[in-house]
């Protein structure tokens, strides 16, 4: 991928994917608090329990927020009928797949900083209790890492269909699955791709094999959409 493909595709972007990440965060920050103070700042795990709510749903906002960023993306290119002109240009068609990919990974990063901003902000005006950076840091990002699959999948969906509807309800289906899967005892569902965000978290034993099987996955059907997208005709 080149530079001025990458700047091109960013100065593509429409101003509700720019802001999705900013929503991701206050969503997942005020939903996070809500729960926490409302039912778990009791418990035995006192403020700390913050990020154990946190784990309950930060899969679903990732990967709602990664399903909604590739169906803007490829849909915008699907109702102004420009893949046969983005395909026509001297340049790998591959690329333009991986760019696409490129940039849900960089705005789901953005969203990785605002939460870790956010949730800064509110633990230092409701507690002096020292802040556990690694657990801050490692989870929202490790849960970045492991959507990597999900977003090569959902950007497949949204480039193969132009009726965006499709790739939405499987999207959506799957944010809404991950608060369940990776909670089950079976060791088939846990190699679901929509179970490895939740596995990965640093609150899991073992979690850290779950992002090298995320990564490993994740790579394996970037490569494998970007072939198929090269192959495929556009009206």
């Amino acid at each position: 991928m080149n530079m001025e493909l990458i700047r091109a595709e960013g100065l593509k972007l429409k101003r509700l994917c720019r802001l999705i990440p900013f929503l991701q965060g206050i969503i997942l920050i005020s939903m996070t608090a809500l729960e926490w103070y409302l039912y778990f700042r009791q418990g035995p795990g006192g403020v700390y329990a913050g990020f154990a709510v946190m784990y309950m749903f930060i899969s679903f906002v990732f990967l709602l927020g990664i399903t909604i960023l590739a169906s803007i993306m490829a849909g915008t290119e699907h109702e102004t009928k420009a893949w046969k002109q983005l395909l026509a240009m001297p340049i790998p068609k591959g690329s333009i797949y991986l760019t696409k990919l490129l940039w849900i990974f960089i705005l789901q990063l953005c969203t990785v900083a605002i939460t870790v901003v956010g949730m800064c902000i509110i633990w230092f005006l409701y507690t002096s209790e020292p802040l556990p950076w690694k657990i801050l840091i490692l989870q929202p990002l490790f849960v970045c890492l492991s959507s990597l699959p999900m977003m090569a999948i959902q950007l497949w969906f949204s480039t193969v269909f132009s009726n965006q509807a499709l790739p939405l309800a499987i999207g959506i289906f799957g944010s809404i699955s991950s608060l369940f899967l990776a909670r089950s005892s079976s060791s088939i569902i846990h190699l679901l791709p929509w179970s490895y965000p939740a596995l990965s978290s640093p609150l899991i034993p073992g979690h850290v094999q779950w992002i090298w099987i995320s990564l490993g996955v994740g790579l394996s059907l970037s490569i494998l959409g970007a072939f198929m997208f090269a192959r495929r005709e556009f009206e």
